[in-house]
C-alpha cells in the first residue's frame, strides 16, 4: 500500500474491521449508517485519500477485509461487495460535497416572509 501515510492506513484498517464485524454478525443489519463510519470516511477524505488517483476505496477495503477475516469474506462475497459499495458511495458523496465551491449553492434566500417582500 504505497503512497499513503500512516493515518490513512489506520483509517482503512478501522473501516475494514467494521466490515469484518458486519460480515461475522450475519444477523445484524448490513448497512453502515452509524456515525463512526461517517467520521472515519471524513477523516480519510481530510487525510488526502481522495487525491490518490490510483486508489479506489471499495477495492482497498475489500482487499483488507479478505486479509483480516478470510472465512466470512470468502463465504459472504456478495454481502462484502454490498458493504464496500456503500462505503464507496458515502465517500464519493462526502468528496463531492467537500469539493463544492460556495458560489455553487445558488442565490441566498430570504430568512423570513417579511424580508422577502415589501410588507
Amino acid at each position: 500500500m504505497s503512497n499513503t501515510n500512516p493515518q490513512i492506513e489506520k483509517q482503512l484498517d478501522k473501516l475494514a474491521s467494521i466490515c469484518c464485524t458486519r460480515l461475522e454478525n450475519a444477523s445484524t443489519d448490513p448497512t453502515l449508517d452509524d456515525s463512526s463510519v461517517e467520521e472515519l470516511l471524513k477523516s480519510l477524505l481530510m487525510s488526502g485519500y481522495g487525491r490518490l488517483a490510483d486508489r479506489k476505496l471499495q477495492v482497498d477495503i475489500e482487499s483488507r477485509v479478505k486479509d483480516m477475516c478470510r472465512e466470512p469474506a470468502m463465504h459472504r462475497g456478495g454481502a462484502l461487495t454490498g458493504i464496500t459499495e456503500q462505503l464507496q458511495n458515502k465517500f464519493d458523496q462526502l468528496q463531492d460535497w467537500e469539493s463544492r465551491q460556495p458560489d455553487e449553492k445558488g442565490e441566498a434566500k430570504a430568512a423570513n416572509i417579511s424580508s422577502a417582500t415589501d410588507a
